[in-house]
């Protein structure tokens, strides 16, 4: 119902839309950092690995906010467009103006567009998210990005404060992803002010964390973080 933004989902996150597991979510991740952001759902199709049966399980839940179609932003899967296209077409307005306008609803006869593709419970929920587009059945979501202008190692520095996500946890700390190639290292005894005898008792799977930058070592390529005072 929500949906994933693409261009700023961790890997860990896109592992849970249907049809992408470890291996295509990684190269989804690889391919936005080396051409950047997605711009269009047909972008999707130029991800190694990433084929048109995995394209049709998975566009529908992802989505581009600010992209070059506003459908990409919405629950319209890719396949329907052609539907909308049309609806805008008869009403004489651009797919701009057709989405989020709660009017529509009272424009439509949605039994003029049933063909053999698509039934009216599909309709319905077109036109539902023609109105309200993104709607979010959470309550207090946190807006959540990553540091903006960091890209690589190479952009960090010593003090640096960083939003990140948990994504492992292991007996000695915990991994973060912070939106680059390299993940930073929760040390057990950065997770904390007081002793604790595993992270467990302090992050958990899929967190959001603001985490310190304490050490970098770009010859090894590992990044020491440390949540202390910060959460």
């Amino acid at each position: 119902m929500v949906g994933v933004n693409i261009n700023t989902a961790s890997k860990h996150l896109l592992m849970y839309v249907s049809g992408l597991g470890p291996k295509i979510s990684q190269n989804i991740i690889e391919y936005r950092k080396e051409k950047g952001a997605f711009l269009t759902r047909d972008d999707l199709k130029n991800v190694p690995k990433l084929g048109e049966k995995i394209f049709e399980q998975c566009a529908g839940f992802l989505r581009i906010e600010d992209g070059i179609n506003p459908l990409d932003s919405s629950a319209v899967h890719p396949e329907s467009y052609y539907i909308v296209e049309k609806m805008a077409k008869n009403l004489g307005l651009s797919i701009d103006n057709i989405v989020g306008n709660d009017n529509i609803k009272n424009m439509i006869n949605l039994k003029d567009y049933i063909d053999d593709k698509v039934g009216l419970p599909t309709l319905e929920d077109i036109l539902k998210e023609l109105s309200k587009p993104g709607r979010d059945p959470r309550e207090n979501v946190d807006d959540f990005k990553f540091k903006e202008n960091i890209v690589s190692m190479e952009d960090l520095k010593i003090g640096m404060i960083l939003n990140g996500i948990i994504n492992n946890i292991t007996n000695f700390g915990a991994f973060v992803d912070i939106g680059i190639k390299e993940y930073g290292l929760i040390h057990i005894s950065e997770l904390s002010n007081k002793f604790i005898k595993s992270p467990h008792e302090v992050v958990k799977i899929s967190q959001k964390v603001s985490a310190k930058v304490i050490d970098i070592d770009k010859d090894r390529k590992r990044i020491s973080l440390s949540l202390k005072d910060l959460n």
